[in-house]
């Protein structure tokens, strides 16, 4: 296993924010690709990311690269691959899997309350939400949260597919770049991001625990070590 992760980003202004300090500080090679601009790759990576978007499954008429994203996601499925979803992305994980896209009757946006369910740890009882739509759980698979706008605000299938519906990964600079009027009216504290971070850092450090392994530097040997290799040399 190495220790390659790759993104895929949807919106231009919508990046792995804070995935790419937990990248950048475990030592892991970091690749993002655009599916509008650029080619899905078949192989040649270690761990998937698949962030948020504007639109949802059922846009491929619009998006007609999406239709070629969701083939290619199935394919991957198919593998033993680590993949975490995030609000879109794991819309389009539940679908892949089989399930279904719902609409909300209500719209979940800004900082709210999230439960863990069964045995599942988030780390954190604030998230940053921004959905209208919600996914039903695959079949086979495990709900790990909830609200009280939306029952299904995480999953798992088997131990390499995750889903999260909310965003850990937004720093304060993506919320008021992509929502400035709930900014400028509810801020955005930081210590509901240093929770967020905290808690992402966790989830990634289990989900993609081969990667961590295989990113992680080699510890320079024991002064002790030092001396006995060079009773040998």
């Amino acid at each position: 296993m190495g220790n390659r992760l790759l993104v895929i980003q949807h919106e231009k202004h919508e990046g792995p924010g804070y995935i790419a300090d937990w990248a950048a500080a475990r030592n892991i090679e970091l690749v993002v690709v655009d599916p509008k601009k650029e080619i899905l790759p078949g192989g040649g990576y270690d761990g998937l990311v698949i962030l948020g978007g504007l639109m949802d499954v059922r846009d491929c008429d619009e998006f007609p690269w999406l239709a070629g994203e969701i083939d290619w996601l199935g394919r991957v499925l198919q593998q033993s691959v680590p993949v975490l979803g995030i609000c879109l992305g794991s819309q389009l994980l539940a679908h892949a899997l089989g399930a279904e896209l719902i609409e909300m009757p209500q719209e979940e946006l800004g900082w709210l309350p999230v439960t863990s369910v069964r045995d599942w740890t988030l780390g954190t009882g604030l998230v940053f939400h921004a959905h209208r739509y919600r996914f039903a759980i695959p079949a086979g698979a495990r709900c790990l949260a909830e609200s009280k706008l939306c029952p299904h605000q995480a999953f798992s299938a088997g131990d390499n597919i995750l889903g999260l519906q909310f965003h850990l990964e937004w720093t304060a600079e993506d919320i008021e770049r992509l929502f400035p009027h709930y900014f400028t009216r509810h801020g955005s504290p930081e210590i509901f991001h240093e929770a967020s971070r905290r808690a992402l850092f966790e989830i990634l450090d289990r989900h993609f625990s081969p990667l961590v392994s295989a990113g992680a530097p080699c510890r320079p040997p024991s002064p002790l070590l030092r001396f006995v290799q060079r009773l040998h040399l």
